[in-house]
This record gives structure tokens, sequence and C-alpha cells, in this order.
């Protein structure tokens, strides 16, 4: 009787130790997000046990659907019950080495994966196998949203950047082999940033993705759009012709520019772009030169204007590259000082007496005579690449340190002009910086004349007007440079405090061919002699010039008439003459 009361507790023993077990690998198989299903062939029916949350990745009680072929089969998408069902043929067949297979439930994608061998009896018939199933709903997720971003640009939907490049360079490599063309073109957003300044870049991003969204619709089998900044678009287009072209597509995108994009906030904002286009193999070997060569056209087009296209042409490229090489000589010569100041005399016109001069920059070549280029070439790069601040700076030192050794060697009453850009007098302590390197040369400030031209009133009229009251009222004068080039009006003079009107030589050279420049001409001579102003006309080169100037009583002459830019060596000898 004890033995078998032993033999019932060894037994139960056994049995709390198994269904400990059981719950263990269960809490475990529970944990770790996988379906198990346990098949025992040597049952009639087949003994299926399920292990792992089963209810909460089908969304519904196993208990309620005992598990079939028939109840999985149910769970699938259509397509994926042939797949599933061919699957579990392959696992049961004796040496078969089938790999994971994914198919997709109703709700979520599933991973099947037979994780152990199935066993066989002696007629090759199986007696048990495992299955796993696992939900990789996230995974797979994840996984196209990766892929998403790999390839396509988040904001508008387009082809990014890198894979933009990819397609294209696979495009233009079916084009040598079919002897066609690709065309490409840059587009980008006139004046993005003054529009983010004024709406916000949430706005801001939002038009961009509308925009973007228009452009979308080009893309097709032979049409690629890509976004490649923040408001800079792509389109290509392989083969062109007919009405597949990027002449036609920015026609259309002038069309549909006609009319505004509607924010959320309601506000309607209305564009431009400015487009490049550049075409392979023409405009380039590679696919990158070519792209390259489409983002330079575009920043030709937008010099020449807003809401244009330009087409790639050679010239345009080699200005580029001039440019970019004098990009980095001007560089350059800012570090070694490789500027040199050349000093142009001006003179009364009534009694043929010296005025004074200008002082004019210029870039000699080191490795020998000349120059290496003139200042209308250099001087709008370094405009652009902000250069221009320290030559500038080089220029009004060099000036002032010239004008106290000539003041100091000959004590020849004269002024000095010396040519300020826009950036300069922009700087917020332009009127400091000036004032102090007058004082630190010992220089009258009334014998310097700053020139500036009409483009420093454009971005800001009121705060360059306050700069220029002030230089005024330490006595440092001020005339306008360049007056008939630009946005030029009789009107507007009266409101500029400044001493001198120099007047551009393109006046004076249609003044002796056309009476009505004439009369323009002597109207301005006579208003601004109204106004109090001193007249300058430079550029003046014939005795012709020289006698018209006179007659119409101009205060100043200057040009090559009575005088070249020379050194400072040289305008040394003239000084001696003039000394009594």
């Amino acid at each position: 009787m004890e033995d078998l009361k032993y033999q019932i507790d060894l037994l139960t023993a056994l049995n709390e130790r198994l269904l400990a077990s059981e719950k263990m690998y269960r809490h475990i198989a529970e944990m770790s997000g996988t379906l198990f299903a346990y098949f025992d062939y040597k049952c009639s029916p087949v003994k299926v046990d399920l292990v792992g949350p089963w209810d909460d990745m089908v969304g519904e009680k196993i208990a309620n659907h005992p598990y079939d072929e028939s109840y999985m089969l149910n769970l699938l998408l259509d397509e994926d019950q042939d797949k599933f069902r061919i699957h579990m043929l392959e696992i049961e067949r004796e040496g078969s080495e089938t790999d994971s297979v994914e198919v997709r439930s109703r709700n979520k994608r599933f991973w099947l994966s037979c994780l152990a061998n199935v066993t066989y009896d002696d007629e090759h018939k199986p007696l048990e196998k495992i299955i796993a199933i696992k939900d990789i709903t996230k995974i797979r997720m994840n996984s196209e949203e990766l892929e998403y971003l790999a390839y396509y640009d988040s904001l508008t939907g387009v082809y990014n950047r890198n894979y933009f490049v990819r397609k294209f360079r696979d495009m233009c490599e079916l084009a040598d082999s079919e002897k066609v063309s690709v065309e490409i073109m840059f587009v980008d957003i006139d004046d993005f940033k003054k529009i983010n300044d004024s709406i916000g870049l949430l706005f801001g991003d939002e038009l961009v993705q509308e925009f973007g969204q228009y452009l979308k619709d080009f893309n097709n089998d032979e049409t690629l759009v890509g976004r490649f900044g923040s408001d800079v678009f792509v389109i290509a287009v392989y083969n062109p012709c007919g009405s597949r072209s990027c002449d036609v597509i920015y026609r259309k995108i002038q069309e549909r520019l006609r009319h505004p994009f509607t924010l959320t906030n309601k506000t309607e904002i209305m564009i431009t772009v400015s487009c490049g286009v550049a075409e392979y193999p023409d405009a380039g070997r590679t696919a990158l030169e070519v792209i390259k060569n489409a983002e330079i056209v575009l920043y030709k087009s937008k010099e020449r204007g807003k809401g244009g296209i330009q087409y790639f042409e050679l010239d345009i490229l080699n200005k580029f590259i001039r440019n970019v090489s004098i990009e980095k000589q001007l560089k350059e010569a800012i570090e070694t000082s490789g500027f040199q100041l050349y000093y142009q005399p001006q003179y009364n016109a009534s009694d043929g007496k010296l005025r004074g001069a200008e002082a004019l920059l210029r870039w000699p070549d080191p490795e020998g005579e000349g120059f290496i280029t003139s200042p209308s070439e250099f001087i709008p790069i370094a405009e652009k690449n902000g250069a221009i601040i320290p030559i500038g700076n080089y220029v009004i030192k060099e000036a002032l340190k010239t004008m106290s050794d000539w003041r100091n060697k000959y004590h020849i009453p004269m002024i000095l002009s010396i040519n300020i850009s826009a950036m300069q007098l922009e700087k917020e302590n332009f009127v400091d910086s000036l004032s102090r390197e007058i004082t630190l040369n010992g220089v009258n400030p009334e014998s310097i004349e700053i020139e500036i031209t009409e483009s420093v009133f454009i971005n800001n009229f009121e705060d360059v007007i306050d700069k220029i009251k002030t230089l005024r009222g330490l006595g440092i004068r001020v005339s306008l440079d360049d007056f008939g080039t630009g946005y030029s009006s009789l009107s507007y003079l009266k409101n500029l405090p400044i001493d001198t009107l120099k007047i551009d030589k393109s006046f004076i050279d249609t003044a002796l061919k056309d009476d009505s420049s004439g009369i323009i001409y002597e109207s301005v001579i006579q208003m601004a002699r109204r106004l109090g102003f001193e007249t300058v006309a430079e550029g003046v080169e014939t005795k012709e010039q020289f006698n018209y100037l006179r007659e119409r009583n101009i205060d100043i002459i200057q040009g090559y008439l009575l005088g070249k830019p020379i050194s400072k060596v040289e305008f040394e000898k003239l000084l001696i003459r003039q000394v009594p």
C-alpha cells in the first residue's frame, strides 16, 4: 500500500514538474511573439497543439476555431492561400530544404518558417512537425518606409536627389544604345527665401509640397521628376520630341503659375520659376556632367531675370569656368594683397585746374605685365561672393594712406574719390570704420568723397539716407556715380543728400549724336546745378565732347582726354607739376 502511495506521489510530482515546465515554455512562447503549431500525425485525426499568442495575433479566440488547414487558409488573402498550401506540403516532404515563406493575413503579414525537422516513419510518412508563424507587420512597414525614403522625397513624393541621379544615369546609358538624347531641366522657385520669410517655414514647405505634387504629374516611363534642394526640382525627358519635351513642360508650368497656390491657412501665393535646360550627350559626356551644366544655365537664367528659361550654350559654360577661376584667384589676391590702386585725375572744366582724383582698383598680373582682368569683370564676382568687403577695406585704407602722403609732401588742396559698394554701405559699422580710418591717417574729411551708385538704395532706402546724412555731417562728400544707367529719375534727385552728380559716359556718347539725348543731358546739368550739386562728366575722350560739356557749364571733366588712370608714382609726377 505504501509502495502504491509512493508511486502515486511520484507520478503527481512528475506531473506537476511537467505542468510547470509546460507553463514555463508556454510563457516563453507567448513572450516571443511567435506562433507555434505542433502537428502529431500519430493521432487520428491529426492532433494539433498551438502555443503562443494566437488569440492576440489572429484577432479571434482559437478555442472557437480549432486549428485546421481551412481555418488557417481563411486567415490569409486569397492570392496567398495557394502559396501557404504548397509550403505546408513542401515541409512534409522528406529531404526538402524549404526556406521561409511570407504570406499576408487579411490585416497583417506573417512569416512562416519550419523550425524543426519533420520526423518520418519507415514508410516516409510524417510523424510530427513544428511550424512557426511570426508577425512581421511592423518590420515590413519599417522596411517599406526605409525603402520609400531611399528613393523618394518625403515632402513632395517625387524622386529624391540620389535616386533621380541613378535613374537619369540609366536613361543616358539607354539613350546611348538607342542613339537618342535626354533632356534635363532644373526648375527653381524665384525669391523663395523672401517667400519663406514672409509666410514662415511651415507654409513655405507646404508651398513646395503643392508645387512638387503638381510636377509629379509629369512623371511617367519617359519622364523623371525629382527634388534636388529646398525649392529646386529637376525634370528629365527621354528622347524628347513633339509634345514630349522640356520646352512643352515649361510652357505648361507657366500656364499653371498664372494661378495662385492656396495654402491651408487660405493664403494665396503667386510664384515664378526660373529654368535651365541641358541635353545629353550634347551638353556633357556623362550624366553628372549634364546635370552640372543644366544647373549652371539655371543660374544664368536667374541672372537674366526671373521667370525665364535658359538653354545650354558652350559660351555660358566657358564663362562659368572662367568666373570660378577668377573667384579662386580673388581669394589668393586678398590673402596676398595682390591689388593695386590707380588714380584718374579730375579737372575743373572752367579753368582746367586739378580738382582731384578717383581711386580705381586694379589687379596686376604677378607673372607679367598688364592686369589679370578688368574691374568690370571681377568686381561683380566679388560682390556676389562677398569678397567685395575685404577688397573695399583695402581700397579705403590704401587710398587714405596715399592721400595722407600726398598732403604731407605736396600741400595741394584736392579731393580724393573712393568707390563704395552697396554691400559695404550696408554694414552697420561702415560709418564708424570710415571715420576712424580718416582720423588715423590725419586726413581732412572734406577732402574725401565717397562714390555710390543707385543700387545702394534698393534694399533699404531710409537706412542708406541716414548713413549718407551722417557722413556728410562729418564733412565727407558724397557723389552719386553712373547717373543715367540705373533706375534714374530726375524727380528723385531732390530727395538725395549728395554733393556731386557723376553723369555716365553713355549720356555724353549719345548727346552729340541725338538731339533728344542732348536736351536730356542739358536738363540734368541744369537741374543738378539748381539743386546745389556739383556735376562731373566721366568718360570724356574727345575734344568735341569736352567743348560741348564746357559750353553747357559742366563743373568737372574726367576721362582719357585729360588723363588715364595711372599708378601712384605716376600721379605724384602730375602733382609735382601742380606745386607753385
